[in-house]
């Protein structure tokens, strides 16, 4: 009997690491799948076990690898039968890989990004990670800005197979509303430096005093640093754009729905910072099932989705002067705003990497 172990955070949507594990998990049939996580889900009917710590405790503390690697084994020798495949889409859940990698058929490790790069920054982590990447079987990379960013400082010459293959979401059926009546750019991610909402607003400022236009941004998301929010709210002042910038936090599933309905536009310029970089940014997704055009930062894995459709544009997020133009030549583009012309480029994004998903999957056995 084959298995497939997911190691993961929580089976929900609310989070990039649990809504790329569900559509994973997608893959196979429920009664195959097996999950390791910090919290359970009974939304999802596979078997689960709620035996992990958050990600980010195992990396500020190793030795929680070695306390919880007893229960984790009582819990595989259950499947003494049983042929494993191991599936690490949460990066940190991997350092557990040289204690259990016994108990496995084959190991399959996903480079989302950032946390994969942050596994070297201590010696004790980087050990432990040296340790399971003799382990990986094979590796699927999340973009191919992903994959350079991480084998620039990391080898995997133990790996046999490796494949970019980019996120994708389950495809959702959206009832169109009208739009805001001023045109509104909007943008979802934590409030953070690598983001790049400075960018944005000096994009808006562009906009709105430069080329005497009149636009909304609305920004969405979680803020954990106030330095950043108070740097950002003093350039909106200071512009004047006090009226044309909205900051939202802890914006519940349905309000987000409305934003993203009644937007004409979405963008995040992000910025690699150091080892902090934005791996895909399925928000770029969920923004087209929305029938949103979107414009990508080149410094960010979204960028494949230039490769889907040539009249997506991906700029330089420091260029403010060029993503001014393009947004305001966007909106003005009736072919380019049509919800089924940004809806499509979705569906066959999808259809692409769900093939080449399969298609890996199928190397395994």
């Amino acid at each position: 009997m084959i298995k497939q172990l997911f190691f993961t955070s929580k089976l929900d949507f609310k989070s990039g690491w649990g809504t790329l594990t569900i559509n994973y998990i997608n893959e196979f049939k429920k009664k195959d799948v097996i999950v390791f996580c910090n919290k359970k889900n009974s939304a999802f009917n596979c078997e689960q076990y709620e035996i992990l710590r958050k990600p980010l405790d195992y990396i500020k503390n190793p030795f929680l690898i070695f306390i919880d690697y007893f229960r984790i084994k009582k819990i595989l020798t259950k499947y003494d039968n049983c042929k494993i495949y191991s599936h690490f889409p949460v990066e940190p859940y991997c350092l557990f890989l040289p204690l259990i990698s016994n108990f496995f058929y084959s190991n399959i490790y996903y480079a989302i990004g950032t946390y994969s790069l942050e596994l070297y920054q201590n010696y004790r982590t980087k050990f432990l990670f040296n340790l399971a990447k003799k382990n990986f079987q094979s590796i699927i990379f999340f973009s191919s800005f992903t994959r350079n960013n991480i084998e620039k400082k990391i080898k995997f010459n133990y790996t046999k197979f490796k494949e970019t293959i980019n996120p994708t979401i389950i495809l959702k059926k959206i009832k169109r509303q009208k739009k805001f009546k001023k045109k509104t750019i909007v943008c979802v991610g934590e409030i953070k430096p690598r983001k790049g909402y400075h960018y944005l607003i000096e994009v808006l400022i562009k906009i709105n005093r430069y080329y005497k236009k009149n636009f909304n941004l609305i920004l969405i998301g979680k803020s954990n640093n106030s330095n950043y929010q108070d740097k950002l709210n003093l350039i909106v002042k200071k512009n004047y754009q006090s009226k044309n910038v909205q900051f939202l936090t802890n914006v519940g599933v349905k309000e987000l729905k409305f934003y993203y309905q009644k937007s004409h536009l979405f963008t995040m310029l992000s910025k690699k910072i150091g080892n902090h970089f934005e791996g895909f940014g399925i928000v770029y997704l969920e923004a087209l099932n929305f029938g949103l055009p979107i414009i990508i930062s080149k410094e960010s894995g979204a960028k494949d989705l230039s490769n889907i459709k040539k009249s997506i544009k991906t700029f330089n997020p420091e260029k403010i002067d060029h993503i001014a133009k393009e947004i305001i030549r966007i909106t003005n583009n009736t072919k380019l705003m049509s919800f089924n012309y940004n809806f499509n480029i979705l569906k066959e994004h999808n259809n692409t990497n769900k093939l080449k998903l399969n298609k890996f999957y199928k190397t395994l056995n």
